[in-house]
Parts: structure tokens; C-alpha cells; sequence
């Protein structure tokens, strides 16, 4: 898939909306996502984005592929943070910002010390509304996390560990095309399940018990993120089906508020209204109901009680709700969503 710049361009359409010159850009995360390129490590690079150009401060070992790959980039061979000062005065560009919320320290300080005003939260914001091709790619993450589920089921034996399903997932996802892991995947067996953030252990497998499994693999840069909860063995126990239905109906339930001008939170409100209305459940969800994803695992907009955001086409979300019983089990079921128009498409779905 070619990179054209497209999220350069969405920047500078927003410094032009908010009267901004330059923007400075100093972590991995926003480097990657503005540039279309992934460096290795934090401090191989930095951006400062005019509403005209994009340079980019870099080590020479990059300057071959970044030439090839990414020729909207103007190239500096400097890492300093004073010469991206330099640049932007040189420009002549008078209303300088940087984002606080994604900065270092140092860096920020000198940032400010020079003039730049501070834009927290920027670049989270920018990172909202995902491009054709960020979608293209989140999509093909999420179809191959979808299908490798079918296929871990159906390797999946009593006697393993959850580290080795673990890594058995993982290994399906690279052989359908995965780039990576979205996060470190969540295999949680038996009463394992009721801890949302479950650490994988050497707790073997069983008959007759529930698998929680949280996972997610990267194409092109792009994160998918799913959860499945189901039964190892011939027949559920009576409370694991009632609970995965509520939880399954209440996923439902919430795609119907998950639509393009809704608040953020009001998804997460309803969801707990609906556990309460099925045998007051609320208290038993401890987490938000889901968070949106490109680039990194958690962006903007969260479905939770405290978001003010509005949810707007071109949005991708995941819906996670889950009932957790500790020391007995825990239900979660999650899809990852793209917000339209008119609808809402299901990008994990089988």
C-alpha cells in the first residue's frame, strides 16, 4: 500500500483552521503516524510540520528508505531539538505549537522556552477520523485477528498452558499475514477470566471451563483488537450461558448507540442500564466500553461515562462490554467498529 501524505495534509488542514504556522511532533507514536513510517525507537526522529511542507529531523541510516518512501518529507540531518526551533524561525512561522500531552520534558521546555505555545491533546485529535487508508489497513488487521479465532479453536487442547495458547494464537496470526501484535495478548483460562488485565501463566488448560481470550495483530503499522469468551468442552455450564448471553445481547445493544453524532459515553451509559435491567449487573463491569485504535492500541474517542467526545463518521471503536465474578470466571465480548454514515460495519466479524 503506497503512503501519500495524507495525514500530513490532515494536519495542515487543521493548523489552517486554527491559525497555526508549525507544529513540532517529538514522539515515536505521532512521528510514525504523521510520517507513514515506522522508526524504531523513540529519538530517531522528529517532525516539524508547516502548513505548507513537513521536514523531518532524522539519523542519515534512514535517508536511503525515507527518500524512496516518503517523498513529501524534507530531510534533516540533525536530531537536536534546537534545530527544529532553528527551522521554524528561519521560516519565519510566528504561531508555533507543540503538544504537551505527547512531548517530552526537555524538549517541551525548550519548546516553550522559544515561543511555542503548548496544543495538548493535538495530536490525538487529529488521529480521530481515520483515512481510506488507515481504514484499508485497520480492516485487514481485523480480518486476519478474525479468522485466526476458527483456526486457534480448533488446535486447541486440554493440557496446554495459557503462555503456549498464547503463542499459539500469535503464531496463526503471523502465518495469515499478521505484521505483529496490536498488545500483549490476554489468554485467561478458567477463574483466570475474571481479571479484565489477566497476566498469561503456566495454568493449564481443562475440560468443562471457560477460555477468555484478548488479542490483536498489526498490518501496516494499523491495530485490530477482539475478545472471544467461550466453553472448553461438550457442555456449557447453565451461569456461563447466561451470562455470555447478556453480555453478547448487551454488545448489541450498544452498536445501536454507537452511531456518527452520538456522545461517546452514551454507550457506555446504556450498557450499564441494560446489565442493571438483567439482574443488576452494572456493578460487576469495571471498565469502559471500548476506546478507539490506528496506530496504537488506546486513541480517542473512549467509550466510557467520563468522555465528552462526539463520535463522527470515520471513527473506529471497539465495543467491549464484560461481566467479571472474581474467583469464579469473567465474560467479555469485543468487536472493532467503523463508524459511517448511516451505519456502523463490524471489521472483526467471522
Amino acid at each position: 500500500m503506497k503512503c501519500s501524505g495524507e495525514k500530513i495534509k490532515n494536519l495542515q488542514s487543521y493548523m489552517k483552521r486554527k491559525g497555526l504556522d508549525a507544529c513540532a511532533v517529538t514522539d515515536l507514536d505521532g512521528v510514525n503516524f504523521f510520517s507513514d513510517f515506522t522508526f524504531s525507537g523513540q529519538g530517531d526522529a522528529y517532525l516539524l510540520i508547516t502548513r505548507k511542507k513537513a521536514y523531518c529531523f532524522t539519523k542519515q541510516m534512514y535517508a536511503a528508505d525515507l527518500k524512496k518512501k516518503t517523498p513529501y518529507l524534507s530531510l534533516v540531518g540533525s536530531l537536536a531539538c534546537e534545530d527544529i526551533v532553528k527551522k521554524a524561525r528561519s521560516l519565519k512561522a510566528a504561531n508555533c505549537v507543540f503538544d504537551a500531552a505527547a512531548t517530552g520534558y526537555l524538549a517541551g521546555k525548550l519548546f516553550y522556552k522559544n515561543g511555542f505555545k503548548e496544543a495538548p491533546g493535538l495530536i490525538a485529535e487529529v488521529k480521530e477520523v481515520k483515512t481510506p487508508l488507515e481504514i484499508k489497513r485497520i480492516r485487514k488487521a481485523c480480518s486476519i485477528s478474525a479468522k485466526a479465532y476458527d483456526i486457534f479453536r480448533e488446535k486447541l487442547k486440554a493440557g496446554i498452558s495459557e503462555i503456549e495458547a498464547a503463542s499459539l494464537l500469535e503464531g496463526i496470526m503471523t502465518d495469515l499475514g499478521g505484521q505483529g501484535l496490536a498488545f500483549t495478548t490476554i489468554m485467561a483460562f478458567g477463574e483466570n477470566s475474571a481479571n479484565p488485565h489477566h497476566i498469561n501463566s503456566s495454568r493449564k488448560l481443562k475440560e468443562g471451563e471457560i477460555v477468555l481470550m484478548d488479542y490483536g495483530c498489526k498490518y501496516g503499522g494499523y491495530c485490530s483488537d477482539i475478545t472471544r469468551t467461550f466453553w472448553f468442552g461438550k457442555k456449557p455450564s447453565a451461569e456461563f450461558v447466561k451470562i455470555f448471553d447478556i453480555v453478547k445481547a448487551a454488545h448489541d445493544e450498544a452498536l445501536k448507540n454507537v452511531k456518527s453524532g452520538s456522545a461517546a459515553g452514551a454507550a457506555h451509559k446504556r450498557v450499564c442500564e441494560f446489565f442493571d435491567k438483567n439482574g443488576k449487573l452494572a456493578k460487576y463491569f469495571i471498565h469502559g466500553l471500548g476506546h478507539s485504535l490506528g496506530t496504537a492500541i488506546h486513541e480517542e474517542p473512549y467509550l466510557n461515562a467520563r468522555s465528552a467526545k462526539t463520535l463522527g463518521t470515520g471513527n473506529i471503536v471497539t465495543v467491549e462490554p464484560g461481566l467479571y465474578f472474581e474467583g469464579k470466571f469473567g465474560v467479555r465480548y469485543e468487536n472493532t467498529v467503523l463508524i459511517t454514515d448511516k451505519s456502523v460495519k463490524i471489521l472483526t466479524k467471522q
